[in-house]
């Protein structure tokens, strides 16, 4: 991140790679100078770019289970055509400085969108089934999803991952703990306080879901754990885990999740989308026990059914409104590097490094070395 009259010269192609950064009595004639902070592009760990015709159908503050229950409900309500819909918030995406992106599917249907996107997509096919007798079905019908999306993109920016604990059965989650081996699972962690109490005691909103869907819960026995030392131990085959949400994390949970990881040689991400956990339940992740804990942060945005905008400029505005000691250039890491290397994608993004094709942003209006509610964020490369 480069930002004043010291800051070295940045050297690109015409194709978006960089080529060398110079400090500036070197740099020639030739120099486009910049008001404001140059940083590489955004890496967005989360979305549901198929939501994206739900926008502003839920209201905001249902709580968790209202919300997952509207989800299910409105998802065919909306006025807008679905793939026009996620088209626009793709080139949006593009236009606000991001330049890939973590997705969540549970059909083919942003496919085409993806194939032709000029952002680079690492996609998460989510599999949920709570009931362990209808795990191998629910795995075969993700994985028709899976040889859609891999056929086209790749195997290796494709894969299978759970929804979340209240979703997945522990049949399910060994299933894809196997079909992830030595890739990357995410996972929608402790998303609420609920969750943990359903694990902990089998008491809770939750099981007002469970009765709406119908589900008997005669085969569930609660862990007396939170949900996160409840599943965590079956996920060993990995080699990186992301962990989405955490608004309802503990010290407990963070430090057997390190050690746990640290045992097996995974990696582990923790991505925050606070814009999607203030809409929903009008709260925030632990971000100061995180940093304190050294855990390895990245930022994503959620639906634009649960956000008011897919902006990850638009998530660094609310964490430094809501934590004010944490430095931009903290931040902005989570956004790029760390990011980045969550999905794979470190060796072409996340830092101006010769070679690479990170994208440039531009980020103006800054308040003191601050995300302000006038910054803006333009796209150079």
């Amino acid at each position: 991140m480069f930002e004043g009259s010291e800051a070295p010269v940045l050297v690109g192609a015409a194709s978006g790679e960089i080529v060398a950064l110079l400090p500036a009595t070197e740099a020639g004639g030739d120099v486009q100078r910049q008001s404001g902070l140059l940083c590489p592009g955004f890496v967005n760990t989360h979305c549901h770019l198929e939501l994206s015709h739900m926008a502003g159908l839920i209201p905001p503050h249902t709580k968790m289970v209202d919300f997952l229950l509207q989800v299910m409900g409105k998802r065919e309500d909306s006025a807008q055509d679905p793939l026009d819909a996620a088209r626009r918030a793709d080139q949006r995406m593009y236009d606000d400085g991001i330049v890939a992106v973590g997705d969540i599917s549970n059909n083919i249907s942003t496919l085409p969108i993806k194939a032709g996107s000029l952002l680079q997509y690492q996609t998460f096919v989510e599999v949920a089934g709570f009931l362990p007798s209808a795990a191998e079905a629910r795995l075969q019908q993700a994985g028709q999803v899976y040889r859609g999306m891999s056929a086209v993109l790749g195997e290796d920016r494709v894969s299978l991952v759970p929804h979340a604990p209240y979703s997945v059965s522990k049949p399910l989650f060994k299933a894809l703990n196997q079909a992830s081996r030595g890739g990357i699972l995410s996972i929608h962690n402790q998303e609420s306080a609920e969750e943990n109490e359903f694990y902990r005691d089998g008491k809770g909103d939750f099981l007002r879901l469970y009765k709406t869907l119908g589900l008997a819960l005669d085969f569930f026995t609660p862990y007396h754990t939170s949900s996160l030392a409840a599943y965590l131990p079956w996920l060993d085959a990995p080699s990186a885990l992301l962990l989405v949400h955490n608004t309802a994390t503990s010290d407990g949970d963070i430090h057997l999740a390190l050690s746990l990881a640290a045992t097996r040689g995974q990696s582990l991400y923790w991505c925050l989308c606070p814009g999607a956990n203030q809409y929903i339940q009008d709260t925030l992740p632990p971000l100061s026990l995180l940093r304190s804990e050294g855990c390895t942060i990245t930022l994503g945005t959620d639906s634009l059914a649960s956000n008011r905008q897919l902006s990850i400029l638009g998530e660094i505005r609310i964490i430094q409104d809501a934590f004010p000691e944490v430095p931009l250039e903290e931040v902005l890491g989570w956004a790029t590097l760390n990011g980045a290397r969550a999905l794979r994608l470190d060796t072409a993004f996340g830092r101006f490094t010769p070679g690479f094709r990170p994208g440039v942003v531009l980020l103006s209006d800054l308040e003191n070395g601050r995300v302000s509610a006038g910054t803006r964020v333009k796209r150079l490369a």
